[in-house]
């Protein structure tokens, strides 16, 4: 439902990277701070992201991937600098369209069909086009594939990260963790549009 959508994308899942922004300026300078935010945001960021792209259900490989996203904003907005913020904050903006459009797009598989399980479905795209062109979009901008604005705010944050005067030596480390986990990110934003609206062995239906 959109109120479902709502929580899951924009409002919800966001109350912790909230709390870590509001924090961050006041707790940024201390030692333990910026390498602990690091270390759990692209742990979570890549651990996530593989799960996603292990999971059959629609709607739980969307839900790993809203959690492997959060583990990039949170490295954003917990690295401290004004640079590092915006980067985070473009990505939670983008995170939440294409999210919210998404989740939408799997309600309605989930409706129409009666399942969420990629081994159970096949041939969508050729029955609503509408949809199929919605998923596409959507997951391109997941991907962050141009000239989406998924890949408007992935671009700001490597840029951010690899010419951040905060991270310091760090800076490799975490380009490296992010590009993994944009990797994975892009494994399973495949597999969700593979899997919902492929051409699989299944019999065409009437």
């Amino acid at each position: 439902t959109p109120v479902s959508a709502y929580l899951h994308a924009a409002a919800m899942v966001k109350a912790g990277v909230y709390l870590i922004a509001r924090m961050t300026p006041g707790f940024a300078d201390a030692p333990e701070w910026r390498p602990t935010v690091l270390t759990l945001g692209l742990l979570t960021m890549v651990l996530a992201g593989w799960r996603a792209i292990r999971e059959y259900d629609l709607k739980l490989i969307l839900a790993f991937g809203t959690v492997s996203q959060l583990g990039l904003i949170t490295v954003m907005v917990g690295a401290g600098g004004s640079e590092m913020m915006l980067a985070g904050l473009a990505m939670l903006f983008a995170h939440a369209m294409f999210k919210a459009a998404l989740f939408m797009v799997v309600g309605i598989i989930d409706h129409t069909t009666g399942t969420r399980d990629i081994r159970r479905l096949a041939w969508l795209g050729d029955r609503s086009r509408s949809l199929l062109i919605v998923a596409v979009a959507a997951t391109a901008s997941m991907a962050a594939l141009p000239p989406f604005f998924g890949f408007i705010a992935k671009e700001a944050d490597l840029d951010t990260v690899l010419h951040s005067p905060t991270l310091g030596s760090a800076a490799p480390f975490v380009l490296a963790g992010i590009v993994l986990g944009s990797v994975l990110t892009t494994v399973y934003s495949l597999r969700f549009l593979f899997g919902a609206f492929g051409r699989k062995g299944l019999p065409q239906p009437s």
